[in-house]
């Protein structure tokens, strides 16, 4: 952060010297004042707190990224998108820049502002910070964990290059410029990731009745059913079913199973239980699932009371 004192602020520093001869005092004074430069120093951050999950193909991803004036006096910023920053599968397909309109760090086409270089470009205060969305699409036909990596470039408009290089009467105040250690410029970079795998779960059930029917009454038995299944390429991993028994209805003990294998309702050494990992839940652990395998099947009882 610039932490430091604005450009354009006056250091004045005074000498004095005081004396006697000849039994008379006196007293002299030396004056140097000095103007604080302006130095131009930029950081950019990418925000996302992990890579961004894409498919392929897909449309508008966006990443959030966060501009800061590091520099001690006011600047303005032109921004840059680069996919080809290499190290990675694929590059992604730049669409568009917006600015955080209202500060709330999330994207929000109906109220940010869609960014147009030289037109809107941010202005900051020292210290002061912009949030940045940058949207890309992805191309199709990748692969499941491919990478896609997007560069934010942030460039001072007032000037940038080699650090310590001076810009006469272009800072604040009329101050002279100097580069600063960031070079004028500061470039981060955001990851998109594809993951085509998912977990699919779809319940049924069959209902019992005392009458031999299948009605819903009163002491009906209903039978429960999840299917769970992966589409996608990737491995769905420690994939962990829950679900908690519905009100008004009590559990039939030992009704528990998994692909038609009993388990015991306690926690033991077998994937299931019933109300030992979470109360009143039925909870079945698949582990590692992929859409090669056949759908995992879970069933259980109750009794409507």
């Amino acid at each position: 952060m610039a932490v430091g004192t604005a450009a354009g602020t006056d250091i004045a520093n005074t000498a004095t010297a005081d004396y006697v001869i000849a039994g008379s005092s006196g007293s002299a004074t030396g004056t140097i004042t000095l103007r604080v430069d302006e130095k131009l120093d930029v950081n950019v951050s990418w925000q996302d707190a992990a890579n961004i999950s894409v498919s392929t193909p897909d449309t508008d991803r966006v990443t959030t990224w966060l501009l800061t004036n590091t520099g001690n006096g006011n600047d303005s910023y032109t921004l840059t998108v680069n996919n080809a920053v290499g190290g990675d599968q694929f590059d992604p397909v730049f669409v568009d820049i917006y600015l955080d309109a209202n500060g709330n760090g999330t994207f929000e086409a109906a109220f940010d502002n869609l960014y147009t270089p030289g037109l809107n470009d941010p202005v900051l205060a020292p210290d002061a910070t912009q949030v940045v969305f940058v949207r890309n699409s992805v191309p199709g036909l990748l692969n499941n964990g491919d990478l896609g990596n997007t560069g934010l470039l942030a460039t001072s408009n007032t000037g940038n290059g080699l650090p310590g290089t001076s810009i006469a009467n272009a800072g604040d105040n009329g101050t002279t410029a100097v580069i600063g250690t960031s070079g004028g410029s500061s470039v981060d970079t955001g990851i998109h990731e594809v993951s085509n795998t998912s977990v699919a779960l779809v319940k049924s059930v069959v209902i019992n009745d005392p009458s031999g029917g299948n009605q819903p009454v009163t002491g009906a038995t209903l039978i429960y059913s999840i299917d769970a299944t992966v589409s996608g390429p990737g491995t769905a991993t420690g994939v962990v079913v829950t679900d908690v028994l519905p009100a008004n209805t009590s559990y039939t003990g030992n009704t528990l199973t998994l692909n038609a294998a009993t388990l015991t309702d306690m926690a033991d050494g077998d994937a299931g239980d019933v109300g030992a990992t979470a109360v009143n839940t039925v909870t079945v652990y698949l582990g590692d699932l992929t859409a090669a395998m056949p759908a995992q099947t879970i069933t259980f009882e109750v009794t409507i009371n």
